[in-house]
């Protein structure tokens, strides 16, 4: 019985302070904001702009890149992202019908019951409503690898024209 108490209030003394924000983690301070092509814009600098021209020139210094392919990258990404936000994907038959878009989790995610659908009775409304989800899940995950597929053609014409490879 001690062993277990102890236990309980090691445990209990010890997960208390693992939740509590660290004084290192309030100095830090990142500039990406998501992940490595950060989303900024159009990703072209204005010429106005000399701040955002440095800024965008140490980001691409830090990841090893030139300006010119920072910014080819962060235009792939949106170009993915919008591609992907826009796709549009079915599934189901007349009684339980399925649209969604292609992000993960779904953005867009319509999803239609008719009476016809309701009269299956719990059970088997469950059942086609599960397999609907499932299709449509798979279906975006195929049109999520086609986009990437497709940024990754646009980088590569694009690094040819630009002179690389």
């Amino acid at each position: 019985m001690k062993t277990s108490i102890i236990s309980l209030l090691a445990l209990t003394l010890g997960s208390a302070s693992a939740f509590a924000p660290s004084a290192n983690l309030a100095a830090r301070t990142s500039v990406m904001q998501r992940n490595m092509f950060s989303g900024a814009g159009e990703a072209t600098p204005k010429e106005d702009d000399e701040g955002q021209i440095k800024e965008m020139e140490r980001v691409a210094k830090a990841m090893g890149m030139s300006l010119e392919e920072y910014q080819l990258g962060m235009n792939a990404r949106m170009r993915m992202e919008k591609e992907i936000a826009d796709l549009r994907i079915t599934s189901g038959d007349d009684l339980v019908k399925i649209e969604r878009c292609g992000n993960s989790p779904p953005q867009h995610l319509v999803i239609t019951i008719t009476d016809e659908g309701k009269a299956l009775g719990k059970v088997e409304l469950e059942k086609k409503l599960i397999a609907s989800l499932k299709e449509a899940s798979d279906q975006s995950k195929k049109g999520r690898e086609k986009a990437q597929g497709s940024m990754m053609q646009f980088i590569g014409d694009q690094m040819k024209s630009m002179g690389a490879q």
